[in-house]
């Protein structure tokens, strides 16, 4: 008897250690590039949107301006392209008692889209089978419900994931490492944007559901503070795309505009940057648009 309860124990013990070491791993901001935004506490200020302002805007930037913390709460345009999904995320992520927020919602034609036969049938969109939707608490570490539905028992890739492009950051940036070269640059661009061209340009069309809902997110966080909307640069060999896909974008927003506290458009400085693959910001570009972005809010928040 003596002998099963030591065998037990032990057992008990390796499983214990296992465990908590997987938990560890998940963590680490290399094993997954949205975990640790599940397990961060709620928070009082966000820059919302897709990929481009994920690795794109650095919340460290806004320090030299603002004394409160903005955490970056963006993900992909297929995790969090404005519609339900993404709205009662936003909603689990603010702290209820927040009013001095200060939001940063970027938005494109991408954004506000839909590759669904009936860009506004939301019951099949995308983004109702991922993360964003099956994720029921998003400020909780360690956050057993997303490691068990993201690997459904495969917890070796937490180990087997080497890869050390992509980390995490405390405050929601994705910092992404690339071969910077002129040729390296060229190549990841024009894979992209044959992608584009393919698979997203002749499905993707205008939601009025999605722009309904953007709508509806900037309402909500008005009650806890001040929003800005910001469309962030791109290559100007996709910005020619996003013109394609919706050539009157800044027409389609402006009902929406007048609802927040100021819209910026940065693509008419698209030149000006470098990008990684024609859509995301290289990090150094990254860091002088946060700082643009920041210092605009900042004078904003001033003149008001």
């Amino acid at each position: 008897m003596k002998k099963l309860i030591k065998q037990v124990f032990i057992f008990t013990f390796i499983i214990t250690v296992l465990f908590t070491i997987t938990l560890l791993r998940a963590n680490n901001g290399y094993s997954d590039p949205f975990y640790k935004r599940f397990t961060s506490p709620k928070q009082e200020s966000l820059i919302i949107g897709t990929s481009k302002a994920a690795q794109g805007l650095q919340p460290s930037a806004f320090k030299k301006y603002f004394s409160k913390n903005i955490y970056n709460y963006s993900f992909t345009i297929v995790h969090s392209p404005y519609g339900i999904v993404y709205y009662n995320s936003i909603k689990k992520k603010l702290k209820e008692n927040t009013k001095n927020g200060l939001f940063i919602l970027t938005v494109d034609p991408w954004s506000i889209s839909s590759n669904t036969k009936n860009p506004n049938d939301s019951k099949n969109f995308t983004e109702n089978d991922l993360c964003l939707a099956y994720t029921s608490s998003v400020n909780i570490n360690p956050n057993l419900e997303y490691i068990f539905e993201k690997f459904s028992g495969k917890y070796y890739k937490l180990f087997s994931q080497t890869d050390k492009s992509m980390f995490l950051h405390d405050d929601g940036w994705l910092e992404v490492t690339a071969e910077m070269d002129s040729l390296s640059v060229t190549k990841r661009k024009n894979e992209k944007i044959n992608t584009y061209k393919k698979e997203n340009l002749p499905n993707f069309k205008l939601s009025e559901f999605r722009l309904k809902y953007l709508k509806k997110t900037i309402q909500f966080l008005k009650l806890h503070g001040d929003v800005y909307l910001l469309r962030m640069p791109i290559h100007p060999d996709f910005f020619k795309l996003e013109q394609k896909l919706m050539p009157q974008f800044n027409e389609v927003i402006s009902e929406i505009v007048p609802l927040t506290n100021g819209y910026l458009d940065l693509t008419t400085t698209n030149s000006k940057y470098t990008y990684i693959d024609g859509i995301h910001l290289w990090k150094e570009s990254g860091l002088l648009v946060s700082e643009v972005v920041a210092n605009w809010v900042a004078k904003k928040e001033k003149s008001e």
